[in-house]
């Protein structure tokens, strides 16, 4: 052995970080490891071909981060972390340039909503000031929590106002709950596909609660100021200060393993790093059992549970990105000036028909037959991402990263990558005022599989590592014996984006399966973590006593 650890780190994405910094602060000896130079996963930020313009590759906007409980506990803050928050999260714009545009403030909202129907402006704000409260109490608790098997968490939820309204939509999909809710197209669409690019599967039944609660609670849109790569800088020296070590740039051959218990771990290059007590991976099932740890410690059925492991389709993502000598200006703004206000812009989605056309596209694994391009332009909202004067621009396009033999298969996108970036150009065209040739400092597009090219972890370009469907949600996920982040290997554990609540900059797999290694070592937590059942039943006890 090298060096001897109390625990080690595979992966220094965010959750990696995060898990790591409160079990070093918590006195334990933590090594990281982690395969690239730069740390942080997602949280990756490039200058363009111009010099001065910044290009956040992966991830952008981090919903509500610096209100959660780990930005506070790890003191980000203190350590220079800043983030921007906006007014207004997202405007889609349709092709004969109105728009819908969706404000922090839910009365604005219903505003924008009621110039398409005026029934269906009325009805968001009731449904956000219905279910605000649920969002907030019991959808929002759970993401911060180990997952309570749903029996369990039906007998208590049962017994408040709040988890009855939580039960009564989860059966359905999030497409049906907005059918149901909502009359206008437009506005059905609006609301399906902030779902899909938050990772959901919204054909698939079982999550019909993110829709009530995503409008309960609004987008809360907010930047890390300086580029997404702040975050991963910040996160590095929290660590740090906390006595963490890091081997950077080397990759895990093996996770080592005796007596069936976690014991340490190789390296690529034959380093061996002991782990006195656990050892936490980051990075998807398929890596961490099948390739790490290795059949021979498996048993057969958990190996073919690993190796059905389902990678999403409707999460890959290619994305234009932009230098520019100057922001673009929306035609969408003559109907609805805040539109040029609007982090988000959608264009190219007129309602539901056009995401279910999509999603029939991306489970036959073809190039999708429109665009329906998300996007935002961080250098107007944060001028340090890009030189005086000047702005940056990203937009997204679901599409399928492993596209079918008919298509070309996955190396097709290699063939294509300039045309369809050129294409993207062509399609915002119509939306803006001002996307010229002049305009047009650099250009350059990320296809699904270049993701997976960076982060292996992400297979087909799966931003979420792994579908978020019913069956791999919750106590499911990845699979119901890893549904508490513990494995079937003793002392090794789940910490990252496979594991409950999924992808995006949530840190809530590292925070959750801290709580969980700390409390599997009988070490008493220096931070108060969340326990979701205990939570809910103050709620019904509350709410009993002020009958």
């Amino acid at each position: 052995m090298e060096k001897e650890y109390d625990g080690i780190i595979i992966g220094a994405g965010h959750n990696g970080l995060i898990c790591a910094g409160y079990l070093a602060k918590a006195g334990l000896k933590i090594l990281i490891v982690e395969r690239h130079l730069e740390i942080g996963g997602g949280l990756d930020s490039h200058e363009s071909a111009r010099s001065g313009f910044w290009h956040n590759v992966h991830s952008n906007m981090h919903r509500g981060v610096s209100d959660l409980m780990w930005y506070r506990d790890l003191e980000l803050g203190k350590m220079g972390q800043e983030y921007i928050r906006f007014p207004i999260s997202a405007a889609m714009l349709t092709r004969d340039h109105r728009a819908i545009v969706w404000h922090n403030d839910p009365e604005k909202t219903a505003a924008s909503i009621g110039r398409f129907s005026a029934k269906d402006g009325k009805t968001f704000l009731a449904i956000n000031k219905q279910y605000a409260k649920m969002a907030r109490e019991i959808f929002a608790q759970e993401q911060y929590a180990p997952p309570i098997p749903f029996e369990n968490k039906k007998s208590i939820l049962q017994k408040s106002e709040s988890g009855r309204l939580y039960l009564k939509w989860r059966p359905y999909s999030i497409n049906e709950v907005v059918s149901q809710l909502f009359e206008n197209d437009a506005v059905r669409g609006m609301f399906v596909f902030l779902s899909v690019i938050r990772g959901y599967e919204t054909d698939a039944r079982g999550l019909g609660h993110v829709a009530i609660a995503a409008i309960g609670t609004g987008a809360q849109p907010q930047i890390s100021k300086g580029s997404t790569h702040n975050l991963a800088h910040t996160l590095h020296k929290m660590v740090v200060r906390a006595g963490a070590d890091l081997v950077e740039s080397e990759s895990v051959a093996k996770i080592l393993v005796a007596n069936g218990r976690a014991v340490g771990l190789r390296t690529i290059d034959g380093r061996e790093f002991g782990a006195r007590k656990f050892v936490a991976s980051s990075v998807n099932p398929n890596q961490t059992f099948l390739d790490m740890v290795g059949k021979e410690h498996l048993t057969s059925e958990f190996a073919r549970k690993v190796e059905g492991f389902k990678y999403s389709n409707t999460t890959p993502l290619f994305t234009l990105h932009l230098a520019l000598n100057e922001r673009m200006n929306w035609k969408a703004a003559d109907y609805d000036p805040d539109v040029n206000s609007s982090y988000y812009l959608i264009c190219g989605l007129e309602g539901l028909r056009d995401i279910e056309e999509l999603y029939q596209d991306c489970a036959a694994r073809r190039i999708p037959r429109s665009l329906q391009l998300l996007g935002a332009q961080p250098a107007q909202h944060d001028p340090s991402q890009a030189p005086p004067g000047k702005c940056t621009a990203f937009f997204w396009q679901v599409a399928p990263g492993n596209l079918c033999d008919e298509e070309g298969g996955r190396g097709r996108w290699d063939s294509i990558r300039q045309e369809y970036t050129d294409r993207c150009v062509a399609h915002l065209t119509h939306y803006t005022t001002n996307l010229t040739k002049a305009n047009i400092v650099n250009q350059f597009g990320v296809t699904p599989v270049d993701i997976e090219r960076h982060l292996p972890n992400m297979v087909g370009g799966d931003i979420q590592v792994g579908e978020l469907n019913e069956h791999q949600i919750l106590e499911n996920r990845p699979f119901p014996e890893c549904g508490q982040y513990r494995t079937p290997i003793d002392g090794l554990y789940l910490c990252g984006s496979s594991a409950h609540p999924g992808g995006n900059i949530t840190g809530g797999p590292g925070y959750n399966a801290a709580g969980v290694i700390c409390a599997d070592l009988e070490m008493e937590p220096w931070w108060k973590p969340k326990d979701a059942a205990t939570e809910w039943e103050v709620l019904a006890a509350a709410e009993a006593g002020g009958k």
